[in-house]
């Protein structure tokens, strides 16, 4: 019963953190649109016209997931590391047993006292890889762009 009611949890907790960055936030049907890192997928195979149907914000760049608690878990290749997706901050990700995404080894950097900025089509998001934490004191933290 325990594990029924943490599994629950968990749940609620890890919709929580993508409904805060967007990402599976309900969009279409003319409402507020996703995220500038997320597009609008029609929930419907049918569906030709966004505004008369509903989607879901899909984040626009893919990464390969990874790790979790899954009988086979994937794997990064070597050009890649197993880190919790920094795209969804709010989420318990690798700690909760739930799949990161395999980030590349040379995503190029962002933000930090520089102001440094993200190749066209890619954002910047906290570097799960540090221990900078931008919340709490870090306002100069090294970003990476996905």
């Amino acid at each position: 019963m325990l594990v029924k009611h943490m599994l629950a949890f968990m749940a609620l907790a890890s919709f929580g953190a993508a409904h805060d960055a967007g990402y599976g936030r309900t969009c279409g049907l003319k409402i507020a649109p996703c995220p500038e890192d997320s597009i609008c997928r029609p929930n419907s195979d049918t569906c030709t016209d966004l505004n008369v149907c509903r989607g879901t914000c899909v984040f626009k760049n893919k990464y390969p997931p990874c790790g979790g608690y899954r009988v086979n878990p994937d794997k990064c290749d070597g050009k890649s590391e197993c880190r919790d997706d920094p795209r969804t901050p709010k989420s318990c990700g690798l700690a909760c047993d739930l799949p990161g995404i395999c980030i590349p080894k040379n995503a190029p950097p962002c933000g930090g006292i520089r102001g440094l900025k993200c190749p066209k089509h890619l954002w910047c998001y906290d570097d799960p890889r540090d221990t900078c934490d931008p919340n709490h004191g870090g306002a100069d933290c090294i970003g990476i762009c996905l």
